[in-house]
């Protein structure tokens, strides 16, 4: 769910329309989602998740929550069954704040990492009519996108973040996701790489605020949760030795790791650096077949296998020849995996990965 070259276009005037803003960050967030019951043009068959007989966004969350949302949750508190509080770690995640926030229901803070930038809140009050358009059209369209797939396609992000129109970037999908699942949206701010103490931390809001990693204060249940968004290169050449960007990463992968539809990322060659953090560090990581190697899982302890896999996707040159044997062996041994999760949607072929640290 990344890749390496975005085009980040910098918009003074609508960054500028930002600071003037008023609103509420919670109304926001409901806004965005209200733009998700608009009634998309076109439509399928009664079954699609874009049928006319419910606004499109509406019954794609619908869709999504049947087959993905529920399951997920009720297989989590299963087979993960997280301990309340700690800090998770998302990387190649995009805004993917759904799948991580229901698999830890109990997170005191979420740290999601990609290397499209954040952006900016979106306040339709100060945008012209033809932009507000723009803006609801492909908001509605992500909404639908997200609900049938369960995942964000890089194209997707990077077209996103890159439109001097649309505008939606990770900001105000993140928002909206947050008010879907219950949370109460308290701030918005931005943040920025502090080197000398290795955090990201709060910036001031101007003119030539960048918004490249956000920080969402949330409260749910009485709970006060932290969402970052971190805007980092996870490649090797993000992460040079002894760099504060490396140290940060070697520090956030100690905490449970979420690895989902991750292009097959890590196991190239110019990812070694986030690779051996989350093999050194994690002490449980929740993947499927294209995060880790099977080796490297094997490296942190014994493996569970969830679902069946016979091989990755036709678009990936990825193999994963290790990971197949292991299914190939286990046989009808391996754990029922009762929801589609990543690339992979049959039931015959959608995996699942949990391992935990070994004493």
């Amino acid at each position: 769910m990344n890749t390496f070259v975005v085009r980040l276009l910098i918009l003074p005037c609508f960054v500028l329309s930002v600071c003037r803003a008023q609103s509420d960050p919670h109304d926001l967030a409901q806004e965005y989602i209200g733009f998700s019951t608009l009634q998309e043009a076109g439509g399928e068959s009664a079954n699609s998740p874009n049928s006319k007989s419910v606004s499109s966004g509406k019954k794609s969350w619908n869709y999504y929550d049947k087959t993905i949302g529920t399951p997920l949750r009720t297989w989590a508190l299963e087979h993960i069954a997280p301990s309340p509080g700690g800090t998770v770690f998302y990387p190649f995640s995009g805004p993917d704040f759904v799948t991580v926030s229901q698999i830890f229901p109990k997170a005191d803070r979420f740290i999601l990492a990609a290397i499209q930038p954040a952006g900016p809140p979106v306040d339709t009050k100060t945008m012209p009519e033809a932009e507000v358009q723009a803006f609801k059209s492909k908001f509605l369209s992500e909404w639908v996108k997200f609900g049938q797939l369960g995942f964000f396609r890089t194209i997707d992000l990077n077209e996103n973040t890159g439109s001097a129109t649309a505008r939606l970037t990770s900001t105000p999908v993140l928002m909206a996701f947050a008010a879907a699942l219950g949370y109460r949206v308290q701030s918005v701010v931005p943040l920025e790489f502090n080197k000398v103490n290795g955090e990201y931390e709060p910036q001031e809001i101007s003119p030539t605020t960048r918004w490249n990693s956000v920080r969402l204060r949330l409260s749910r249940d009485a709970r006060d949760v932290v969402l970052d968004y971190i805007c980092i290169d996870l490649s090797d050449g993000g992460l040079k030795s002894k760099s504060p960007e490396r140290t940060w990463i070697e520090l956030t992968a100690k905490n449970p790791v979420l690895l989902k539809a991750a292009s097959h990322l890590l196991p190239d060659p110019y990812f070694t650096a986030c690779r051996a953090a989350i093999v050194n560090g994690a002490p449980l990581l929740i993947q499927d077949e294209t995060g880790l190697d099977y080796a490297d899982l094997k490296k942190i302890g014994d493996v569970k296998l969830y679902g069946r896999f016979a091989g990755v996707h036709k678009l990936f040159k990825q193999q994963q020849p290790e990971l197949v044997a292991a299914y190939a062996e286990a046989g009808q041994d391996t754990l029922p995996l009762p929801f589609a999760y990543s690339y992979q949607k049959s039931a015959e072929r959608r995996s699942m990965q949990v391992v935990r640290r070994s004493p």
